[in-house]
């Protein structure tokens, strides 16, 4: 590898270390990743993307373009992209950095992978897993059998949107932010989406939920920001992240048993309560017993 980054970015790292698929070195206090990327048609937009934020000065993070002038190089078979860092993003972020990012990127103007409209996003995959199960459902019992509970959260997820309608303020996001994601996911442009500012504080707190009473008395959020935060949390995303895996066939249908529907439940029942005075949620009689 330090042949291709002297050849393609004339770059002479001292020490290159290995990481699955993924390099990382540090050059004059500049940290590099050099990382494989599928082909994304998209290439172009997260590009431009990155450049629209490194014109805000606090965030610093950029592609490095290879000496043919090209976002992705291709080396031994494999598409890489570079992106270099003036500071270490291996650390394990915590609710503080996400909550830095989304004021970084807030307001962002950019309507690149769009992923606000939660409304139809989420009829669409109910609608499509709903066809799925009744084909599939002698194959995936277990999946079967849990479907229509989470199936009934996002319903009643969705009757929220509809009802109150809360108005989202947008920012940078990400498809899953979870309590060991890395300041490198959280920076890496390659994961970024618009969205509302509550979504990757919605799933962390799905899997680190510790903090979030102290976060939902002191964060001055507005009362739509609150409604969001909740009905983010009330969608089971876990959920919906393993059924995709087990029918892609990257893992086994037992892995949905690992899901803590009590523990999940819990979750919902404390946000639930700390908000329901504080944004006039309506009446949700499961959550009330």
């Amino acid at each position: 590898m330090k042949n291709a980054l002297k050849y393609y970015y004339n770059l002479n790292p001292v020490d290159i270390h290995q990481i699955n698929k993924m390099y990382k070195f540090s050059i004059n206090n500049e940290y590099y990743y050099l990382f494989e990327v599928k082909e994304n048609t998209n290439i172009n937009n997260i590009y431009n993307l990155n450049v629209e934020l490194n014109k805000r000065s606090i965030y610093r993070v950029q592609i490095v373009l290879n000496n043919q002038n090209n976002i992705i190089t291709f080396i031994s078979q494999v598409n890489y992209v570079l992106i270099k860092s003036p500071i270490n993003l291996d650390k394990t972020i915590t609710l503080d950095d996400i909550l830095f990012f989304n004021n970084i990127t807030k307001g962002i103007n950019y309507n690149f992978n769009r992923r606000d409209n939660w409304y139809s996003l989420w009829i669409n995959k109910i609608d499509y897993f709903e066809y799925q199960i009744n084909e599939l459902e002698n194959k995936y019992p277990l999946i079967k059998e849990r479907f229509n509970y989470f199936a009934g959260l996002t319903e009643t997820a969705i009757s929220l949107i509809i009802n109150l309608e809360p108005k989202p303020i947008l920012c940078i996001s990400h498809n899953r932010i979870k309590k060991n994601t890395t300041l490198f996911d959280l920076y890496n442009p390659f994961n970024f989406i618009i969205d509302s500012n509550m979504r990757d504080i919605a799933e962390y707190f799905k899997d680190n939920s510790s903090d979030i009473e102290n976060y939902i008395k002191n964060s001055k959020l507005t009362q739509d920001e609150l409604r969001l935060l909740f009905i983010r949390i009330l969608y089971p995303s876990y959920y919906f992240d393993i059924y995709e895996e087990i029918i892609e066939n990257n893992i086994n249908e037992d892995e949905i048993k690992k899901i803590n529907i009590n523990e999940y439940e819990n979750l919902i029942k404390k946000t639930y309560i700390l908000l329901k005075d504080i944004c006039l949620l309506p009446d949700i009689d499961w959550l009330i017993k």
